[in-house]
Parts: structure tokens; sequence; C-alpha cells
């Protein structure tokens, strides 16, 4: 389970993922949308659990845009909302993580994300990386 809760009308909208987030709205479709977004995998291993939430919230400041991989017909209840973080070996005392996240983004928001996962890794000893796609 995450920490940080995907928002109320998206949470609600769960059950049918091609559903607006707010029914009362109207999307605009008269000029097609430009997608500026890049794929990028995180990986990281050995992260002391303590920092699990400094990292997702990190995520969610920087990456603002929902992901725009989308699997069709997938159970939008099995739907990989969350980071998937498993235990992992780690230097120092105390329980270690890892994980390796598929997320998208403009090169922008990978550059502010990357600065801040590499200052963490450097300040407690983890290993990771932000490697973008093509």
């Amino acid at each position: 389970m995450t920490t940080l809760a995907p928002s109320l009308a998206r949470w609600l909208g769960a059950a049918d993922s091609k559903a607006p987030d707010h029914l009362w709205e109207t999307p605009d479709v008269s000029a097609p949308a430009i997608l500026t977004a890049r794929t990028g995998v995180l990986t990281i291993s050995g992260m002391p659990r303590a920092l699990r939430p400094r990292i997702e919230t990190a995520m969610v400041l920087c990456l603002s845009r929902d992901s725009a991989l989308e699997i069709p017909g997938a159970d939008p209840l099995t739907s990989d909302w969350f980071t998937p973080w498993r235990r992992s070996g780690g230097r120092g005392p105390g329980l270690h993580v890892a994980c390796r996240q598929v997320l998208t983004g403009t090169p922008e928001e990978f550059e502010r994300l990357r600065a801040i996962v590499d200052n963490l890794a450097d300040r407690y000893c983890f290993d990771a990386e932000l490697a973008l796609a093509g």
C-alpha cells in the first residue's frame, strides 16, 4: 500500500478508467493534445525503508500528470497505481527496500526527479538510477 493516495475523483473513478475525472465538465476535444511525455525507469536498491515516502512524494510533485501508459483491457482494480516496493539488502542496519517503476513525464520533470533522487541516494548511500527510454 502506498502512503500517497490518488486524488479522490481518480480513486472513485477507478472502476471505469475511461470515465472523465469530473463528470460535470465537458472535455475540450477541439485541439489534439501534443504528447511531450517520455518514458523512464526508476530503479532503486538498498534504500532505507524510512525514505520511501520521500521518494513517492518526489514522484508526485515532479511528475505532475497521470501516466501516459495504458494497457488495453487491463483491470483498473489491479492496475499499477503505486510503486511496488520489495525488500532489499542494504548498507547499514535496518530494513532496506528496492523498486523498479516505469514512469512517464516531460524531460524537465524527469530532471527535477533525478536531482532529488540522486541527492537522497548520495546522502543515504543507496543505489538509484533514472534511465530515460529512447
